[in-house]
């Protein structure tokens, strides 16, 4: 059963793809008969400010921290780049070795790929992205023809 969802903010991140997975599992909807979910927002530390793709600041409540002890780690989707925070990388490694489940949405799988956490598994992302995400991560097996795929512990979407 599904208890703690943290979501995993960088610089960069998109409002859109952040603001579904606050919607699917920030809200609490247990008068409806779910089951109460504890929603963690992290950042790379807790209450520092995070830019986003459309000028926005997120301020995350929690710092990588919050990761432990998540049954599922949700990454929305952010900028590009080259590289990621070391340090995020290395919370989401040590969250798959713990046993949360982990899910990209849209172009978040780059920091997902960027981890390492897609070498060897099936997985999308947005099909603007697919050329160059199969160049980047090329041990991933990247499939440009689906909406999501649910390898197990690691669920990537190719978009909302």
């Amino acid at each position: 059963m599904l208890r703690t969802v943290a979501a995993v903010l960088v610089d960069g991140a998109a409002p859109f793809e952040f603001g579904v997975i606050c919607e699917v599992f920030g809200i609490d909807r247990t008068e409806d008969g779910v089951p109460p979910i504890e929603y963690r927002v992290c950042g790379p530390r807790a209450g520092e400010p995070l830019t986003t793709s459309v000028g926005v600041r997120f301020v995350p409540e929690h710092g990588l921290e919050g990761l432990d002890g998540a049954d599922l780690v949700a990454v929305p989707a952010a900028a590009i780049r080259g590289s990621y925070p070391p340090e995020v990388l290395d919370a989401l490694r040590g969250a798959s070795a713990s046993g949360a489940t982990l899910l990209s949405v849209c172009s978040g799988a780059y920091l997902l790929g960027e981890a390492g956490l897609l070498d060897g598994r099936r997985c999308t992302t947005h099909w603007r992205y697919v050329a160059d995400f199969a160049r980047r991560f090329r041990t991933a097996l990247v499939d440009p023809d689906v909406l999501f795929v649910d390898d197990g512990d690691v669920i990537t979407s190719a978009g909302t």
